[in-house]
């Protein structure tokens, strides 16, 4: 048995939930800044510096608990001895102040990029009343949170900034204002059409012009997004902003139009059109061609199935797979899946499926095989008339040949034992004789 260690950093992940159980569960969490002050100035005492207790805890908090950045900030502070005398090692909290900027962490590296979402798509916040100095330091905040990922930055606020907007909104439904309900819904404009704007310029960052010089514009659109969403003292994301749904969806469409593709080429001998046509035509009058021959209360009509499928060039695939990816989701409209016929009728349909050549074998470069010339009043005629490599039947031709080369061998070596037993049999009841 080899051990695996597992880390992970969302414990709470349906993916961990799964896993966990089959695992020894060890949670770990960052030192505390106390833990942390009291470690550094153990430390200081033994390279001769002297640390104070809330000096030493600035120090982690700045450097977000984390150790290594805080032992790096003691070694830049220890340098000063070899310049300024012994006096000068030591940290007190007013010098810490004072030289704060040059060993504090950056704040954006500790900024999760859902964090740096919420930041995005709440807005400006705490901001009445201040002077031009803050506003501009919240927005260069904002800005800065948008470079955390801004490959994803922009998916992400595209996901979570309808939730601060649909706040607003319910607010003034609660409120009953009409005058708020307008602004919520001006608001909700402004937003949606900062966010097309962002589309539109990183079309052209990420495509065929590759224009990298308009990523800061990227990112000022993304804020301005947040800006309107948020209002002007700023809004709130309900719960944690959500990753970015797009991906998945993306991804959901890629695989359809590749099944949709397959089925093209499947059809193209029967079928002229395009794939959108195919999609919103044809495909809805088939599922419901097969649906009524498989689900039946008197059972489903298996060989009439099969021969539809043979009629169009499909595969088994293409009906109980393929055809289930394009369902549409509405409720109302109550379609059944393929994968949901019952086991008995499945199986029955697998038995007359796998028993005869299909058309749909005939797609051999499809599947990577080599065309063999026909064999002499061995096959179907469809099979004849597409020139078809029915790998079922060759699987089982061969393995005839080789179960018949095996029983020879069987008979012979049998044969022969015969033939000993007999000759010894032979011989005894001679002596016997004798």
């Amino acid at each position: 048995c080899t051990e695996k260690i597992c880390i992970c950093n969302d414990r709470q992940s349906q993916k961990v939930k799964s896993l966990a159980q089959y695992c020894l569960d060890l949670r770990y969490r960052r030192p505390t800044k106390g833990v942390i002050a009291k470690r550094a100035m153990h430390i200081g005492k033994l390279e001769g510096m002297e640390v104070e207790q809330n000096a030493a805890e600035s120090i982690a908090e700045s450097c977000g608990n984390d150790i290594r950045q805080v032992l790096n900030a003691l070694q830049m502070w220890s340098c000063k001895r070899r310049s300024g005398g012994a006096k000068a090692a030591a940290v007190t909290y007013r010098d810490l102040r004072d030289r704060q900027s040059d060993i504090n962490k950056d704040e954006v590296l500790r900024v999760s990029m859902f964090d740096a979402c919420r930041t995005i798509c709440e807005g400006a916040k705490n901001l009445a009343g201040a002077d031009a100095r803050a506003a501009n330091a919240s927005l260069m905040k904002r800005t800065d949170a948008f470079f955390v990922d801004y490959a994803l930055m922009g998916l992400m606020v595209h996901q979570n900034y309808p939730k601060v907007l649909t706040g607003m909104y319910n607010r003034a439904k609660v409120n009953d204002d009409d005058d708020e309900e307008e602004a919520a819904l001006n608001a909700v404009y402004d937003a949606t059409e900062a966010m097309s704007d962002f589309g539109l310029v990183e079309e052209h960052l990420r495509g065929g012009d590759q224009n990298w010089s308009l990523l800061p514009l990227c990112s000022i659109l993304a804020v301005k997004v947040g800006h309107h969403a948020g209002g002007p003292n700023g809004g709130f994301v309900g719960g944690n902003p959500e990753f970015a749904g797009w991906l998945g969806k993306n991804s959901s469409r890629g695989k359809r139009m590749r099944l949709l593709q397959e089925l093209r080429r499947h059809l193209n001998h029967r079928v002229s059109a395009d794939a959108p046509e195919l999609r919103m035509n044809y495909l809805p009058a088939m599922r419901q061609q097969f649906s009524d021959l498989l689900f039946r209360r008197d059972g489903a009509r298996v060989s009439e199935a099969i021969k539809l499928m043979d009629e169009y060039g499909l595969d088994r695939d293409d009906v109980f797979e393929s055809f289930d990816e394009f369902v549409f989701a509405a409720k109302e409209l109550e379609q059944v899946k393929f994968a949901d016929l019952d086991s008995k009728s499945k199986a029955a349909f697998t038995r007359a499926y796998n028993a005869t050549a299909h058309a749909s074998q005939a797609l051999v470069s499809e599947q990577g095989a080599e065309k063999k010339g026909r064999k002499k009043g061995g096959s179907d005629d469809a099979a004849t008339e597409l020139d078809v490599v029915n790998d079922d039947k060759n699987v089982e031709s061969d393995g005839e040949e080789d179960h018949e080369e095996n029983a020879e061998e069987l008979l012979k070596k049998f044969g022969r034992k015969k033939k000993k037993k007999a000759a010894k049999t032979a011989a005894g009841k001679k002596g016997k004789k004798k």
